[in-house]
């Protein structure tokens, strides 16, 4: 059997760490960055010796030469560009973490970026969403609406909105914010040609048509007839007579209201339900605006103990 490979904890650099350290490097890409030892001593609030003595004492301590002076002209050796370019990665990585945390304690601002199911935000989460931005407008929105479960890092996520019957373990926070009623529907004109079927085992005999995210009742073996991830499109399939679906029964409470599709009661089980999940970064450092968005959001829908009932 092959050794497994010990997890070891993240390193902490033990040398250029202490603020003079900070503000030679800095010096030194203000330097780079610059051409000019006046022009860096002017940004930084210093004189031009001063900044020269930090590039020496960088310099010395490297056992380096990073730069090239000239009457004219600073420029860097070829060691002192590549340096430039590692230390400035450094900082903006710094820089990052100390706005981070700053953010984390202060006023709710910047870009939020949100993936939300589509069906279930046109339907239910518009006007909470649009109450969020009302309240909250120093923070920009951005929503990516979709079935498709996206990775938090690729597509640069701040939270995501899932409709599931439980979650798969992960390294996400997830709180769940409501439940969702699911029913069997189908058209008029679908039970008039195939039959009212007033039994749950007699779906057996219907073209069944379910959404990916969706398992069927447990009490009955169903083989759908269409598959799909997106609600709105298998409401348009159940409007058109092609079968007897199971949707959220919020998605289509006005074309059973009116009419257009018709709830089957049995009075055996009905659908299992599903739970509508706001998930985020397991994070000490969380941004403000997630905070402010993830607060909203359970204040609006867990506000009548279990949430409003989505039926």
């Amino acid at each position: 059997m092959g050794n497994k490979t010990a997890k070891t904890k993240p390193e902490v650099a033990m040398s250029a760490t202490t603020p003079d350290d900070l503000r030679d490097l800095r010096a030194f890409c203000l330097v780079v960055d610059h051409g000019s030892l006046t022009a860096a001593a002017k940004q930084l609030g210093e004189t031009k010796g001063s900044v020269s003595r930090r590039l020496s004492r960088l310099e010395s301590t490297l056992g380096v030469p990073l730069v090239r002076r000239s009457p004219r002209l600073v420029q860097p050796t070829e060691d002192g560009a590549l340096y430039r370019q590692r230390v400035g990665r450094a900082l903006e990585l710094l820089e990052d973490a100390t706005d981070a945390l700053k953010e984390a304690q202060g006023h709710p601002r910047g870009r939020l970026r949100v993936t939300a199911p589509p069906d279930f935000a046109h339907t239910v989460l518009a006007p909470v969403f649009a109450r969020f931005c009302e309240a909250h407008r120093d923070i920009s929105l951005e929503l990516l609406l979709t079935d498709r479960q996206l990775d938090f890092d690729a597509h640069q996520l701040d939270v995501a909105l899932r409709i599931a019957s439980s979650l798969r373990d992960s390294s996400l926070v997830a709180l769940r914010l409501l439940d969702v009623q699911l029913g069997f529907v189908a058209s008029p004109a679908y039970l008039e040609r195939e039959g009212h079927p007033r039994r749950l085992a007699e779906l057996t005999a219907h073209r069944v048509l379910t959404m990916r995210r969706e398992s069927g009742p447990s009490t009955v073996h169903l083989s759908p007839s269409v598959v799909v991830q997106d609600g709105a499109f298998l409401r348009s399939l159940a409007l058109e007579g092609v079968g007897i679906a199971i949707l959220p029964l919020a998605l289509v409470e006005p074309d059973l209201s009116q009419g257009r599709l018709v709830q089957l009661l049995f009075d055996q089980d009905s659908p299992p339900r599903v739970s509508l999940f706001l998930l985020h970064p397991a994070t000490p450092l969380l941004p403000a605006r997630v905070r402010a968005f993830r607060d909203f959001m359970a204040h609006e829908l867990l506000k009548q103990g279990r949430g409003p009932r989505v039926s």
